[in-house]
């Protein structure tokens, strides 16, 4: 005896909603491809608009001009040896030299604009 299909029932919960949803299990692709279908309708809800912000992909930052490919095994000498007074703070190196250090990014990264180093510095929160 055959079994009746059941009816597929119209999704009652929001797009922002389902996202939400995704993101709190850890689903991050799942929840930006279901961004990009309600984005690709054209829906209309206030909050996916915060949610393109939180789901974009990250940039990194650039400070100071060179190459983008160097070696960065002293910066990681000087986090393994001498990071350790740093903690809580995000710090500048260039090479094994400290370049600059605050709780702050923004303070960090005002510091290498005023004192452009010669190539871009490595930026690290010290955790």
């Amino acid at each position: 005896m055959g079994h009746a299909l059941r009816k597929i029932q119209p999704e009652s919960r929001s797009y922002s909603e389902r996202i939400r949803e995704l993101v709190e299990a850890d689903k991050v692709e799942g929840a930006r491809r279901l961004l990009a279908e309600a984005l690709e309708r054209g829906e209309k809800e206030p909050d996916l608009s915060e949610w393109q912000k939180v789901l974009a992909k990250g940039k990194p930052i650039r400070v100071g001009g060179g190459d983008l490919d160097f070696d960065r095994s002293l910066e990681i000498t000087w986090i393994r040896e001498k990071s350790i007074p740093y903690q809580g703070q995000w710090v500048a190196l260039l090479g094994d030299e400290l370049l600059a250090h605050s709780k702050s990014l923004d303070e960090v990264v005002s510091i290498l604009k005023a004192n452009q180093p010669p190539r871009r510095p490595m930026l690290y929160y010290v955790d």
